[in-house]
C-alpha cells in the first residue's frame, strides 16, 4: 500500500477533500450507499464518502480499482482485508458495516471517523503525558483484541491511528494484516513501514508476530511522549524514568525479550499511569498542556456536528478547526409546530477562557429555548436574542459573541434569519437558479450593550431551494463565496459545503480569523 494517498493521512473532518483530485465522474451509488464525494485514491483502490440510504449515517466506501478486477491476487487481497476487519469488532478498531459486489466491482463499507490521524497531531501539537499514555493504552486494547483473534496488524504507525473528535482512538488499515498461523499474503509487494517495523520484520515479513506489533506500538509511544517523529532513532534516556523500563522491554531487539502479550504491556503501562510517579516525572509545563486538552475536549462537546434527521430538509455541514481554535457552538432544534432552527455562534476573543465562555452561553441558550421545545409557543428569534443579550450583559462575562439564528418554517414555505455580529449574509439559491439572493441581517454582537435592539430578515423557502449559512465575516468573504456557490449549486448540500470551504481556505485573509469555521447548507425536499 506504500505510495497510495490514503484518506487517513488527511484530515477526515468534513473538509477532508482539500487535496484530492476527483475523477471525471463519481458514481451516484455503490451498493446500497449514496456517494457524496471522493476521499482519496491510490494505485489499488478508491475511497469515497457515502451515506446509508436507510439510516442516513456516513460511511467510508473502499472500492477496488477497476483495472485490478481481473487480477486474482488483488481481488483475493481486497476480500482478505474485509475478512480481517470483520474479525476485529472493537471500539478502538474501525468498524466494518458491509462488503460485496456492485456494478463496477467490489466494495468495503466502513464507519466514517470524524477526526485526524495521529501523525497529523504529532506534526501540529504535543500532548500531555497522561493523554499520550491514554492514546497508547487505547491502541494496546485494540492490539489485544486483534491478537486474541489471531490477527497481526503488521503496519501499525501514526498514519494508521485516527483520533476522533470525541478523543476515541481508532486503529485502521488492515491491508497487510495476517492471521498468526497463516502464511503472509503479498509479502513481496507489501512489507510495512521501516521506521515502525521490528528488527525481525525488517529481515523478512514472514517473521512478523504479535511481539512485532508491540514493538511498533513502542515506537509510537516514544514519539508521542517526546512530541516528535523519531525516524527510527530511539534514545530511551529522553523518557521519564518510569517509562524507560516499560518501553525498553517493548522495544527490545530480540522478540524473546520483548512483551509477548499485549495484556502484560497494558498492565505495566496502566500501573505507571495510576502511580504517584507520573506526577513527579512529568515536565513542569505538562499540567498546562493537560488543562488545554480538557478545555479543547469540552469545547468540542459543546456543538453537534451530526446532521439532524429532518425529512423536510437535506443538511450539509463542513467545519475546520485547528488545534488551538476553540469557542464554537452549533445546535439544531425542531419545535412542536414542526418549525426548525439552527443556532451558530462563536466567541469574538480567542483566549484560553473561550470554551468556558461558550459553555456559559450554551447553558443560557438551552435554558431559554426549553419552553419552545415543550410547548406550542412560537419561537421568536428576535425576542430570543434580545433576552439572551440581556442575560450575557448582566452576567458580566467580559465576552461578546457572534451569533446567527436561521429559522425554517416548512408549513408556510418561509424562513427568518438574524445575524448578530460581523458574520456574512445568508445565501438563498431558488430552485432552478444559480443566482444566489444575498440576505443581510446586521445586528450588534451579543453582549455588546444591554440596550441593543435586534431585527430579523425574512424570505421564502420553497421546494428545491438551497440555503448557505456560515460564520465568516462579510468582508472579505461574501464575494469569495458567491462565485464558487454559483458554480456548484447542483452539488449535494454536504459536498457543496466541503467544496466551498476548500475554495475560501486559500483566501489570503483566511488564516487571520482564529475561530473555528463552519459552513452549513440546507436544501428543501419536496
Amino acid at each position: 500500500m506504500s505510495g497510495e494517498k490514503k484518506f487517513y493521512q488527511q484530515n477526515t473532518l468534513p473538509s477532508f477533500e482539500s487535496e484530492v483530485d476527483e475523477p471525471a465522474q463519481i458514481p451516484e451509488k455503490i451498493g446500497p450507499y449514496k456517494v457524496e464525494t471522493l476521499l482519496a485514491k491510490g494505485g489499488m483502490s478508491l475511497l469515497y464518502l457515502g451515506f446509508d440510504l436507510e439510516t442516513k449515517e456516513p460511511r467510508v466506501i473502499k472500492v477496488l480499482s477497476p483495472e485490478y478486477m481481473n487480477h486474482k491476487e488483488m481481488v483475493d487481497h481486497f476480500l482478505w482485508e474485509a475478512k480481517i476487519i470483520a474479525l476485529a469488532d472493537h471500539p478502538n478498531i474501525v468498524k466494518l458495516f458491509d462488503h460485496g459486489k456492485w456494478e463496477e466491482g467490489l466494495y468495503i463499507a466502513m464507519e466514517f471517523i470524524r477526526g485526524v490521524s495521529l501523525r497529523q497531531f504529532l506534526m501540529q501539537q504535543s500532548f500531555s503525558l497522561k493523554r499520550c499514555l491514554d492514546i497508547v493504552l487505547q491502541v494496546a486494547y485494540a492490539l489485544c483484541h486483534l491478537h486474541t483473534h489471531g490477527v497481526i496488524h503488521r503496519d501499525l504507525k501514526p498514519e494508521n491511528i485516527l483520533i476522533a473528535e470525541d478523543g476515541e482512538v481508532k486503529v485502521i488499515d488492515f491491508g497487510i494484516a495476517q492471521l498468526h498461523e497463516e502464511e503472509p499474503r503479498l509479502t513481496q509487494q507489501i512489507v510495512g513501514t521501516p521506521s515502525y517495523m521490528s528488527p525481525e520484520q525488517k529481515e523478512s515479513s514472514t517473521n512478523a508476530s504479535f511481539a512485532s506489533d508491540i514493538f511498533s506500538l513502542g515506537v509510537i509511544a516514544y514519539e508521542l511522549i517526546l512530541g516528535k517523529l523519531s525516524y527510527g532513532m530511539i534514545n530511551l534516556s529522553l523518557l521519564p524514568a518510569g517509562l524507560q523500563t516499560i518501553l525498553g522491554k517493548a522495544l527490545a531487539v530480540s522478540p524473546e525479550e520483548r512483551y509477548q502479550d499485549s495484556v502484560d504491556f497494558i498492565t505495566d503501562l496502566t500501573a505507571y499511569y495510576k502511580s504517584p510517579e507520573i506526577d513527579r516525572e512529568r515536565p513542569n509545563t505538562d499540567q498546562v498542556t493537560e488543562i488545554m486538552e480538557v478545555l479543547q475536549k469540552t469545547d468540542q462537546a459543546l456543538s453537534s456536528f451530526t446532521k439532524p434527521r429532518w425529512g423536510e430538509v437535506d443538511v450539509g455541514i463542513a467545519k475546520e478547526r485547528s488545534p488551538d481554535e476553540i469557542g464554537l457552538y452549533l445546535d439544531f432544534f425542531r419545535f412542536s409546530n414542526n418549525t426548525l432552527a439552527i443556532i451558530l455562534a462563536h466567541t469574538t476573543s480567542h483566549r484560553v477562557t473561550s470554551s468556558i465562555h461558550m459553555a456559559v452561553l450554551r447553558g443560557m441558550i438551552k435554558s431559554l429555548i426549553s419552553p419552545y421545545l415543550s410547548t406550542n409557543i412560537a419561537f421568536d428569534p428576535v425576542e430570543f436574542v434580545s433576552t439572551l443579550n440581556t442575560l450575557v450583559c448582566q452576567d458580566e462575562l467580559d465576552e461578546t459573541f457572534d451569533l446567527t439564528i436561521l429559522k425554517l418554517i416548512p408549513y408556510n414555505d418561509s424562513l427568518s434569519y438574524i445575524s448578530c455580529g460581523p458574520s456574512g449574509p445568508l445565501f438563498h439559491v431558488p430552485q432552478g437558479s444559480n443566482s444566489p439572493r444575498v440576505i443581510h441581517s446586521e445586528n450588534p454582537l451579543i453582549g455588546h450593550k444591554l440596550t441593543s435592539s435586534f431585527n430579523e430578515s425574512g424570505d421564502t423557502f420553497n421546494d428545491g431551494d438551497l440555503l448557505l449559512l456560515h460564520n465568516l465575516p462579510a468582508t472579505p468573504f461574501e464575494k469569495s463565496l458567491l462565485h464558487p456557490l454559483q458554480k456548484n449549486v447542483l452539488l449535494s448540500p454536504n459536498r457543496l459545503c466541503n467544496t466551498l470551504l476548500k475554495a475560501i481556505a486559500i483566501h489570503e485573509a483566511y488564516p487571520d480569523f482564529h475561530h473555528p469555521k463552519a459552513l452549513l447548507a440546507f436544501q428543501r425536499i419536496s
